[in-house]
């Protein structure tokens, strides 16, 4: 007789108890944390249990958002070496600058043309009341609801810092400068390359701007080929372990290299973008401690070769020409203690704009530089604006207070003012940025309070703010953008597709600035035009008579309550 088979039915319902009481028992433990990680509740009746400690906002982490000391500066010190850079600083003298031609004459270098307003301004406002008529770019934006304006905090009389760059653009007589200092978001002119070649579109100009001469990450570079040999790099970040002298010679570009005998570098333009192709100035910029013979090569044909004394100071090297394509400068002699920059291709008006990006720098990297070498540069080629774009690798899920990074933005700007003394200021605030949650990929919340804390510190010291946050936003947010092709997996990176759509909104912001300068203008030179309150009195002949002009009696002449503007301050931009 056959055995009968055992029913295990009741075990398996006994285990699958204990499992239950196990779990529940586990989802009662309260969060704890192990070796410095926070571990969460583990609660699997998550949607039938709740727990206070669920609900409850979650703490701000315990450590400061960043290392304050490594934001230390004197500002005081910073102005004391730019006024003094300034004052030797000769940008188009024998001891510092030569070009393709020969030496410099002495001249001016590039100065801010003032602007007057009030009555004393209407014969300038009114000899450009032509050129203002033609300026419209209304066709060219969108509804302003779908902008996301530059906002300016500006207290006092006279044009605001935005306004005189406005004014730039609109004059276009010589090259409008756009540094663009930010952080591995914008690496490899990713989002600059876009809003260089819009801005250049409407205000003309041409050439990639500023190209270091030598760093590992050229390569990735779209925008212009860089091929270089003999250089040893150095970035800014790992200043602690670069040999003197470069430690000191840091320009807000964040590279350095060293030259060893016959090193050489070559930029070729590209296609890759709009107006990149060829441009008509370059410029050469390096520290030559030792005699040295540095050999240029345009367009691969013709050679010159300069010679330079050992010196401290910042020396350039600018070629002119209708066109170029390439350049290559090679170092024959003195290679010992020649620290190169890298080149400078634009164009002799129209706008150039400076990818100046560091990877991993959240803006502390600024103030490792030189503020020697940052004025000496300024005087051979100012910037009219330098746009911030950090923060990102600060970011963190649990904080929402950014006072104490505010504090370091604030002295940001402090130290760009003192740098570059003609450059408007424009704070990018933080980029959108997405993590993986329970829920899955869910916006990290506190990237919309990072901006206001950026926001409050553009605010506090009377610079410009444009929110990247609410642009990304306004465009679908990060999952989109990832969505879409437009950024990295890691829903933190975007990439060239993402980085026109936000240099699109960034573009559409300035060229909103732009009109609206352009109107309060034209409402200007309105009400600087003289009026006349009354009505000429009727002067027509009675039948018979003849009339004879000096039988009239002339006009009492306008008074200056006749002509004044009624705001003699310019019209604040909405």
């Amino acid at each position: 007789m056959a055995k009968r088979p055992e029913d295990y039915s009741s075990r398996t319902f006994l285990f699958a108890m204990a499992t239950l009481v196990v779990l529940m028992a586990i989802s009662v433990i309260p969060p704890i944390e192990a070796g410095g990680i926070s571990l969460r509740r583990a609660n699997i009746l998550s949607d039938l249990i709740r727990f206070d400690s669920d609900s409850a906002p979650a703490e701000e982490p315990s450590q400061p958002e960043i290392n304050v000391e490594e934001f230390h500066v004197d500002l005081e010190e910073v102005e004391r070496q730019v006024a003094k850079a300034a004052r030797e600083a000769s940008p188009t003298g024998a001891g510092t600058s030569v070009s393709w031609e020969g030496i410099f004459e002495q001249q001016a270098a590039d100065t801010l043309r003032s602007m007057e307003y009030g009555p004393a301004a209407a014969d300038s406002l009114a000899a450009r009341e032509t050129a203002i008529a033609e300026a419209d770019f209304s066709a060219l934006l969108p509804a302003d609801s779908l902008i996301t304006p530059v906002e300016e905090f500006h207290e006092g009389d006279g044009p605001t810092p935005m306004q005189l760059l406005y004014d730039k653009l609109l004059d276009g007589t010589r090259p409008v400068r756009v540094a663009f200092m930010g952080d591995s978001f914008v690496e490899g002119d990713i989002l600059t390359a876009d809003l260089r070649e819009l801005l250049q579109d409407t205000f003309g100009g041409g050439g990639v701007g500023f190209v270091p001469a030598a760093s590992p990450f050229t390569g990735f570079r779209q925008t212009v080929k860089t091929t270089s040999k003999g250089w040893t790099p150095y970035n800014i970040m790992q200043r602690k372990s670069v040999p003197a002298p470069y430690a000191g010679d840091f320009f807000v570009s964040g590279w350095v290299a060293a030259a060893t005998a016959g090193a050489s570098t070559r930029w070729d333009m590209t296609s890759r973008r709009r107006h990149l192709d060829e441009c008509r100035r370059a410029r050469l910029l390096f520290i030559s401690r030792s005699p040295s013979q540095v050999s240029v090569t345009l367009n691969g044909g013709e050679v010159r070769t300069f010679g330079f004394e050992g010196d401290e100071v910042v020396r350039q090297i600018v070629v002119e020409e209708p066109v170029i394509r390439s350049l290559e400068m090679k170092i024959e002699k003195g290679a010992e203690g020649f620290t190169a920059y890298g080149a400078d291709f634009d164009d002799l008006k129209g706008v150039a704009v400076d990818n100046l990006s560091i990877r991993s720098n959240n803006g502390q990297a600024m103030f490792w530089t030189s503020p020697t070498v940052n004025a000496q540069i300024n005087s051979m080629r100012p910037y009219d604006l330098v746009i911030l774009q950090y923060g990102l690798n600060i970011m963190q899920a649990d904080r929402h207070d950014y006072s104490l990074y505010a504090e370091q933005v604030e002295k940001m700007i402090r130290f760009v003012r003192s740098c570059f003394p003609q450059a408007a200021v424009l704070v990018l605030g933080v980029s959108d940025r997405s993590q993986r949650g329970e829920d899955g990929i869910v916006p990290m919340e506190s990237a919309r309070d990072l901006s206001h804390w950026q926001r409050k510190a553009a605010e506090a010291c009377g610079a410009a703010y444009w929110d990247t946050y609410g642009a990304m936003q306004r465009l679908g947010g990060m999952t989109r953008f990832v969505a879409d092709g437009w950024a990295g997996k890691d829903y933190t990176h975007i990439n060239y597709a993402g980085g026109a759509q936000v240099a699109r909104a960034l573009y559409y912001g300035l060229l909103q600035g732009t009109q609206r300068y352009v109107d309060n203008l034209r409402e200007m030179i309105e009400r600087q035009r003289p009026v006349i309150e009354e009505p000429l009195p009727d002067i027509a002949p009675a039948a018979g008579d003849s009339l004879h002009i000096g039988q009239l009696e002339p006009p009492a002449p306008l008074t200056a309550d006749d002509i004044r503007p009624a705001s003699p301050k310019p019209l604040p931009l909405p």
